[in-house]
C-alpha cells in the first residue's frame, strides 16, 4: 500500500500483485504464498522511485523488473551463499553474496544513499496469527529526512494503540526487533505519522484496514527528488501483505 500526504489514491496491476481499495487506501497484496520448507525464500522490494530496478538470483534467475510499491512474489533461493545481481538503466549497480538458511523466508530491500544503491535483508517470521489477530512491522527506509525521528500510532478503538517511537533510517539493522512482526486485534486503524523530536506534532494520519491473520509489513519512505526538509512532509508509506 502507498499513502502520500496529499490523499492520492490509485488502482493499477503489475505483475503477480494487485492492488484491493479500502476506504481511504490501497493495498498492494501478494498472490497466495506457497513458500518452500526446506530452501529460502525471498522477496524483493524497490524503495526507490528512480524506476524500476532488474534483479537476477543466482546468475541464472532472471526476476524481471520491480516497481516501487510493487514487491515481488517469494522466490526460492539455495542454503547458503546466493548472489544477488541488481540492475538500473542497464548498468549493475549491485552484485552481492548473501548467506541464506534452509525453510526461511526473507525481503531484500533496494535503496539508493547518494550515488550507491545497496541491499538490506530482513527475516520475515511467517507464523500465522491467531483467528481475529493480524501482525505488522515498521520498516524505515527514508532516504531522504533521515535525520529525522518520527513515531507511527496504530489506533483501533476499543484496542490498546500500538506505538512506534524515535524510528529512523535503517534503525532495524541496528535492532534487531524492529525485524519483528507484533500481533494486533484485526480491524479498522488510524494510523498517525508524528514528529518525536523536538514536538509531537502530527505530520499526517489515515485509515488501515488489517485483516484477520494477514502479516502486513509498512514500508517509510521520501521522494528522492525533494529537500530532507519537504521530504519530512511527504513520507510515503507502503502496506504489503506477507502472508
Amino acid at each position: 500500500m502507498k499513502y502520500i500526504l496529499f490523499a492520492i489514491l490509485f488502482t493499477t496491476f503489475f505483475s503477480s500483485c494487485y492492488k484491493q481499495v479500502s476506504t481511504g487506501t490501497t493495498t498492494t497484496t501478494v498472490d497466495t504464498i506457497k513458500t518452500s520448507k526446506t530452501l529460502p525464500n525471498i522477496m524483493f522490494y524497490n524503495v526507490m522511485d528512480y524506476g524500476n530496478v532488474y534483479i537476477t538470483l543466482n546468475n541464472t534467475n532472471n526476476l524481471g523488473g520491480v516497481a516501487k510499491y510493487y514487491p515481488l512474489s517469494y522466490t526460492e533461493g539455495i542454503v547458503g551463499t546466493n548472489n544477488i545481481i541488481v540492475t538500473f538503466s542497464n548498468d549493475t549497480i549491485v552484485n552481492q553474496n548473501v548467506d541464506l538458511l534452509g525453510g526461511k523466508n526473507y525481503s531484500c530491500f533496494v535503496y539508493r544513499v547518494g550515488y550507491s544503491w545497496f541491499l538490506s535483508i530482513v527475516p520475515d517470521n511467517l507464523k500465522t496469527p491467531s483467528a481475529g489477530n493480524s501482525q505488522i512491522r515498521i520498516l524505515d527506509f527514508r532516504t531522504q529526512a533521515w535525520y529525522s525521528y518520527i513515531g507511527v500510532k496504530f489506533f483501533s478503538p476499543g484496542n490498546t494503540p500500538l506505538i512506534y517511537n524515535n524510528r529512523n533510517f535503517l534503525d532495524h539493522e541496528s535492532f534487531s526487533g524492529y525485524e519483528n512482526f507484533d500481533a494486533v486485534p484485526s480491524g479498522v486503524y488510524t494510523t498517525t505519522l508524528f514528529i518525536t523530536s523536538p514536538t509531537a506534532s502530527n505530520l499526517t494520519q489515515f485509515s488501515d484496514t488489517l485483516v484477520s491473520q494477514k502479516i502486513y509489513t509498512f514500508v517509510l519512505m521520501t521522494p528522492a527528488s525533494l529537500t530532507a526538509a519537504k521530504a519530512l512532509n511527504n513520507i510515503q508509506i507502503e502496506q504489503s501483505v506477507n502472508n
